[in-house]
């Protein structure tokens, strides 16, 4: 015996009309509710905050980051974060082809661009610090020397800029390694950009650390203080025998202190010690018809 359901499409040729088991509208609810339960179960914007945090990610954290970027590959702190697990595998072309389109969307704040940037230069130096042929030595420095230049026409975060900056002072770019320290010496005190000093000189970047004591010098308004602080610059590149160095950040960077009798005395034994008698001569000249007196104890 059929059922009632056969029973009344019996006599009909066409396929009988299904039932309908929810309406649209029930659809599009049950849909709400479920990206807003998956939204609650994984805080996507919370979690990449806290990942940013970290240095490296567990398997099972790197795996989800890999299923949320196959599912919104234009997401840029998810780009940038499985760039940052990924470093240590991924070579500089590909690194570049995954992290370039954050560089050129314009859509990017400047923490992504930044982030982005620092990822890349970080690429470089593993290059360059790997055993290369002059040749190819020298064709990574040209492309390190045009991002670099590149990124100083960016909005670099203070923050991320001291590490710009020492890589542009390692190829000798002076002025475009300055570029970068500004950004940082128009937000740090001149206690700071000291602190910075003295971190770089522990790890044996003298150019970085002069350069840190000098902008420490310029933003302080304490004479005692803006002495010691060019003290301390220029005896960072004499302690590294970059004696042409130190004198030339002698010149850029002497300024109000050119009649402060401590730091003539300073320099004029500094020039001695950099192998140029004329300059300590010149010094010393400036010393004996200097009136002005000391402001402070030598330090």
């Amino acid at each position: 015996m059929l059922p009632d359901r056969s029973k009344r499409y019996a006599g009909i040729d066409e396929e009988p009309p299904r039932l309908k088991l929810v309406n649209h509208w029930q659809l599009l609810l049950a849909a709400i509710l479920m990206v807003g339960l998956l939204r609650a179960i994984f805080p996507q914007k919370a979690l990449v905050e806290e990942l940013y945090g970290r240095e490296k990610l567990d398997e099972l954290t790197l795996s989800y980051i890999e299923n949320l970027h196959r599912t919104q590959p234009n997401n840029a702190d998810l780009t940038i974060l499985l760039a940052r697990a990924q470093q240590e595998q991924l070579d500089l072309t590909a690194l570049e082809r995954l992290l370039n389109p954050i560089l050129q969307s314009g859509r990017d704040d400047a923490r992504q661009r930044s982030e982005a940037r620092l990822l890349l230069l970080r690429s470089y130096e593993r290059t360059l610090a790997s055993s290369l042929p002059g040749p190819d030595r020298a064709t990574w420095e040209r492309r390190l020397t045009g991002f670099l230049r590149e990124s100083s026409e960016d909005e670099i975060l203070p923050q991320l800029a001291g590490e710009f900056a020492a890589e542009a002072f390692n190829l000798g770019l002076t002025n475009l390694g300055l570029r970068f320290l500004r950004r940082i010496s128009q937000q740090d005190p001149s206690t700071a950009l000291a602190d910075h000093a003295h971190a770089e000189l522990a790890q044996g970047h003298h150019a970085l650390a002069a350069e840190y004591f000098m902008l420490a010098r310029h933003q302080t308004e304490d004479r005692d203080l803006a002495r010691a602080y060019f003290r301390r610059g220029v005896s960072a590149l004499m302690a590294a025998s970059r004696f042409q160095q130190a004198m030339e950040l002698v010149d850029r960077n002497l300024g109000d202190l050119a009649d402060d009798r401590d730091t003539l005395n300073f320099l004029t034994r500094t020039a001695l010690a950099a192998g140029e008698p004329g300059r300590a001569a010149r010094y010393a000249q400036q010393l004996v018809f200097s009136e002005k007196p000391a402001t402070g104890a030598a330090q």
